[in-house]
C-alpha cells in the first residue's frame, strides 16, 4: 500500500464515488478505478461492492478507513513539519555557553529569535569552557560559546567577540577613586577570582607574579556574580569579565579597567565535518555581541 493508494481509497470514501473522487484529486476516473483495483489486489480485500446506484463500502473497507484518517492527517502534519523544517519555522537549537553569558546577552538574543521563529524550541545550558567543547565535540549539543583553548575536540569555531577582566572593588575601596588598576597597585590585596583553569584568573595571576608581588591568598568561586557578592562582602578584591561587570552594576560595586589590559575571545563552535541546520545557521547568524560595558565616569570603549 502506498501514499497514492490511500489517497484515493480516502477520496472515495469521503465522496462516496469514483466520479467524485476522481475531481477531488484532479486525475481521471480510470486513474482511480485502476489505483483501487491494485489497492484491493494488494490486501486481498474487496473495499467496495458495485451496486445500481454507484458503489457501497464493505465493512472492511469503514474499518481501513478508520484507520487511514488517522495515518492520513499524521503525513500531513509530517508535510507540514518538513515544510517548517525547510523555511526554519519548526525544530531545536541545543546551545551551551559560559555562565557570564547566560545571565543577560544570551536570553536576550534567544529572546529576539524566538520572535522570529515562534515555532522553534531553543534549549539553553550554561557550562565552563572545556565542558562545552566536549559536548560539542561528541554532538550532543549543537553550538558552544565560549573561550576556547584547546585543539583537541573536533571542532571548527568563529570569533564573536573579546570579553575584557575588569576589577571590581567595594564601594569606598581605596583604589575605587583610580581609572584603571595596574598590578603594582593590588599589592598585599586578597584576591578574589574564578577557579585556577578561568582564563582571567591566570593572565592576573601572571601580571602579578611578573610583577614580583604579594598578594594574599585567593578565594576561589565557581560563578562570576559569586566573585562580586564576596568582593562587596569584604572579602577583597576580584576579577571578572566585562559581561559580568554589566551586570552586577549597581550594586555598591566599582569596576576598574585591569592594566595592562586582558582581553579574552569569546567564540561560537560546534562539531566539525557535522551537517548543520538552517535553525543553526539562523541562530549563528542571530549572535550579535554584547553592549560594550560602560566603566564609572567613563565613555566605554
Amino acid at each position: 500500500m502506498n501514499y497514492r493508494q490511500v489517497e484515493v481509497f480516502k477520496a472515495i470514501m469521503d465522496s462516496g464515488s469514483i466520479t467524485e473522487a476522481a475531481v477531488m484529486l484532479r486525475i481521471s476516473q480510470p486513474a482511480v478505478s485502476k489505483a483501487l483495483k491494485q489497492l484491493e489486489g494488494e490486501l486481498g480485500l474487496q473495499l467496495f461492492s458495485r451496486t445500481t446506484k454507484g458503489i457501497a463500502a464493505t465493512e472492511e473497507a469503514r474499518a481501513l478507513y478508520a484507520e487511514v484518517e488517522r495515518t492520513y492527517f499524521g503525513m500531513q502534519n509530517l508535510a507540514r513539519f518538513a515544510a517548517n523544517l525547510r523555511d526554519r519555522k519548526q525544530g531545536r537549537v541545543v546551545v551551551s555557553t559560559i555562565p557570564a553569558l547566560g545571565i543577560e546577552w544570551l536570553p536576550a538574543v534567544v529572546a529576539g529569535f524566538s520572535a522570529a521563529h515562534p515555532h522553534v524550541t531553543i534549549s539553553l545550558h550554561s557550562s565552563n569552557s572545556t565542558d562545552a567543547a566536549r559536548l560539542v565535540g561528541t554532538g550532543e549539543i549543537d553550538l558552544g560559546i565560549a573561550q576556547l583553548r584547546s585543539e583537541e575536540y573536533n571542532l571548527s569555531r568563529r570569533k564573536l567577540f573579546d570579553l575584557e577582566g575588569v576589577i571590581v572593588l567595594p564601594a569606598g575601596h581605596r583604589l575605587a577613586s583610580r581609572p584603571d588598576i595596574r598590578a603594582e597597585d593590588l599589592a598585599d590585596e586578597t584576591i578574589v577570582a574564578l577557579g585556577p583553569d578561568d582564563e582571567f584568573r591566570r593572565r592576573l595571576t601572571q601580571a602579578l607574579d611578573a610583577a614580583s608581588l604579594r598578594y594574599r591568598s585567593m578565594i576561589d568561586a565557581s560563578l562570576a556574580v559569586t566573585v562580586c557578592t564576596l568582593v562587596a562582602a569584604g572579602c577583597g578584591v576580584g576579577i571578572v569579565d566585562s559581561e559580568a561587570a554589566r551586570t552586577q552594576t549597581g550594586k555598591g560595586l566599582v569596576f576598574r579597567a585591569f592594566s595592562p589590559r586582558i582581553r579574552v575571545p569569546i567564540y561560537l563552535f560546534r562539531q566539525r565535518g557535522r551537517p548543520t541546520s538552517k535553525l543553526v545557521e539562523a541562530f549563528s547568524a542571530a549572535l550579535s555581541p554584547p553592549p560594550s560595558f560602560r566603566r564609572d565616569g567613563d565613555s566605554g570603549e
